[in-house]
Parts: structure tokens; sequence; C-alpha cells
């Protein structure tokens, strides 16, 4: 896809030198610097600086960056002493943005810094976390243009201190913007309600009400990763995979998809769990793997408690894993398949906690939803316990 540099503020510009200690008088660029006070809790202003050709609120359609009201920047900083912790400006109020919007004084308060190390600039300060970037918080967005406004459009750079003035520096752009289009025969991006990008190691899930598109993701740069996406209008499921793609940071990409709808096999009483398999035990003592449907289950842990009854006349279907003894189970989609969802679904209510990409969303049913994949371990580090399985419903798409 070709890339469109000046589509978001993300691909568009670069943050100008924050914390201004050397600008020239046309910047009007001020940093006052109160003395510390006998607490060594110094507060301190800092004006941060934007490309002269932004113009408009960050992230339009224009490709622009400018400070607006309530705006805030977190800075790392190292105490003196060693620790290292985080400062969160105080919001900025209209009258601390100047120069058609394109700079802004911050207010800062930092507890006794040492002057020695290194500070980062973080903007907007939801990105922060307590020492510095927190990317897990990219995982769920909503898909909306605010939210990039107020909490995604990365921007970051350390420096050190300017005497016992905090640095100027260049922030630069971290992320790429994905404004996101889907197509299943007719456009279907104002249907979705859910859906997942994922590059293999990071996956980004967005929960959103049905809205005219595009989907806008901001996701970590990659470098000729293969792309995994799934979508839901809340009835249909689709996927699609993409392979060899590079998005890199200070870019946006307007992307339309062709999404295919997502295949499903169930292990059910009708072909699995019924007396057909009475007796057939999947463990570590009996068989070590079964396949049903193109669908195979295999033992993979140590655990002599863990197994999984397939059918017994007095237990019925029975999944049992003990992690403390290292019982483990792996699923495997067919030859060229990969899983985006595994559903496991009792009878009656399961024990379990939730472990890795496992979750329990309903008191009888254990869920899989990670990043796609052709294997998938349901290991524990305590116990899982499905009483009664009625069915194991596998959602996959092509790899």
């Amino acid at each position: 896809m070709k890339t469109m540099k000046n589509f978001l503020s993300m691909a568009a510009l670069a943050l100008m030198g924050a914390m201004m200690t050397g600008c020239s008088s046309d910047d009007n660029f001020d940093n006052p610097q109160q003395p510390e006070n006998k607490s060594k809790v110094v507060t301190l202003t800092t004006t941060v600086g934007l490309d002269g050709g932004a113009t408009t609120r960050a992230l339009t359609e224009t490709g622009v960056k400018t400070f607006a009201v309530d705006d805030q920047i977190a800075v790392i900083y190292t105490k003196n002493g060693g620790t290292v912790t985080k400062a969160v400006s105080e919001k900025l109020i209209s009258t601390d943005i100047a120069s058609g919007s394109k700079s802004a004084t911050f207010t800062v308060t930092l507890d006794d810094p040492d002057k020695t190390k290194n500070v980062t600039y973080i903007y907007p300060a939801a990105m922060a976390g307590s020492t510095d970037v927190d990317y897990t918080k990219l995982n769920s967005q909503d898909g909306t243009l605010a939210s990039l406004q107020t909490k995604y459009d990365l921007c970051t750079k350390s420096g050190a201190w300017a005497s016992d003035n905090l640095p100027s520096l260049t922030l630069e752009n971290k992320l790429a913007i994905l404004a996101i289009s889907l197509k299943n025969t007719t456009d279907i991006t104002s249907t979705i309600t859910g859906m997942t990008v994922s590059d293999g190691t990071n996956t980004y899930t967005v929960s959103r009400s049905a809205a005219a598109g595009p989907i806008y993701v901001a996701i970590q740069p990659t470098s000729s990763a293969t792309i995994y996406v799934t979508a839901t209008d809340g009835t249909n499921e689709y996927g699609k995979t993409l392979s060899g793609k590079t998005y890199a940071a200070d870019n946006g990409y307007p992307v339309t998809w062709n999404m295919t709808e997502l295949e499903k096999v169930v292990w059910n009483s009708t072909n699995v769990f019924n007396s057909s398999n009475e007796g057939v035990t999947i463990s570590m003592f009996n068989e070590l793997a079964k396949t049903f449907e193109g669908v195979t289950i295999s033992f993979t842990g140590s655990g002599a408690a863990s197994h999984f009854y397939l059918y017994d006349e007095g237990l019925g279907s029975q999944l049992l894993v003990n992690g403390g003894q290292g019982g483990a189970f792996t699923f495997t989609a067919p030859s060229g398949k990969i899983f985006t969802k595994i559903e496991i679904i009792n009878s009656v209510a399961v024990t379990f906690t939730p472990y890795g990409d496992w979750t329990k969303p309903e008191n009888n049913k254990i869920m899989w939803s990670g990043a796609a994949s052709s294997t998938v371990t349901l290991a524990a580090s305590g116990f899982v316990n499905c009483p009664n399985v009625t069915s194991i419903v596998y959602t996959m798409m092509n790899e």
C-alpha cells in the first residue's frame, strides 16, 4: 500500500523542540525556571513547539498536528538516589497555547530530579507507563480519530538536562497509523463492531459501535511482516492474511482489505462427544493425539492427572488440566489454516482462572482469542476443569 505522507499527524509531522532553551526570537519560546524549594520538589515550565506547517488539531485528514486544551505531556526522569519515575504535566489551558496552536507551555512538577541523568518526554501523556512508553496501551482501541488524537498520537525523545533547565528536543513519531476500510463483496466497514490486527507479536483489538469508516488503528512499525486481520459485525466473522507488509513509523496508510468469511469447525455430540468414542482418553497414559474434522488435539504436557475424556458414560466429556503438574493440551489446525478463536463450551460451570490468551467470558465457557496461529496450547499455572464439554468451536482462516 502506498504511503500517504500527509494523511495523519503521525505520518506527517515531527514535534519540534520541546523545552526550548536556545530558540530564535521569532519562536517566542520562554523557559522560566522556578528555584528548587527546601523539599527538593521543583515546578518547571517548558515550551513545546510543533512544525510550522501544522494548522489544525492532531490527526486530521490533512496531516497536521497542533496542541489543544487539556493536552498533557509526561516526563520520565531520575531522582537523586537513582529511582526512575514519571511526572505528568498540568493540563493545558487556552492561555498556554500560542503561535497558532503550534507551541504550548506545559507546567510540570519534579521531585528531587538528578540533573546528571537524561529525561524522556512522552506525548501524549496517556501513552506513558511508570518509567517509559507503555505500548500495551495500544492493545485496546476504539477505532476513532478522536481517541488517536488524545491517547495514541505518540511522540517521544530523550535528552540531557541543559544545566538547570529541561532540554530542547525534537520529538519523534513512533507509530504507524492505519485508516482501514473493509469489504466483503461490498463495503462492510460501517457494520463492523470488533476487529483485531496482529503482526504475530503484537495484537491490537478494536471494539466500536457500528459507524462509518475508516477505522483508525495505531500500531508499532512492522517490516515485511505477516499481518492477520479479523473482523465481526456481531453475527458474521471475517478474516484476512497479508504478507510482507511494512508499516513504518511516522507514516499513515489508508488501506482497503477484502475480507472472507471465517471457517468454523465444531466438535459436538454428533461427531465427537458421543458413545462412538466411549473410553477414548487423551492423556500421557492413553492416546496422545486424536484428529476430528481436520483439527487435532494432542497431549503435550507432563501432568499425570491431566486428561480429556472424549466420552465416558458416567463422567461425560471431561477436560482437566492440572497446570501445577505441567499438564497441557495443544490444538492443531488443518493444513493451510490458522486459528483465530477457540471456544470450549460446557453444560455446567467451569473452574478456570484466565491464563495467557485464554479467558472465561461466560460461566460455562473458556475461550482463546490470541494472535492467529496454527497451534494453540491450553495450559495453566493452576487448574482447569471443564467437567462436561458439549462442544468446541474452532474459528479459522486461511494461513
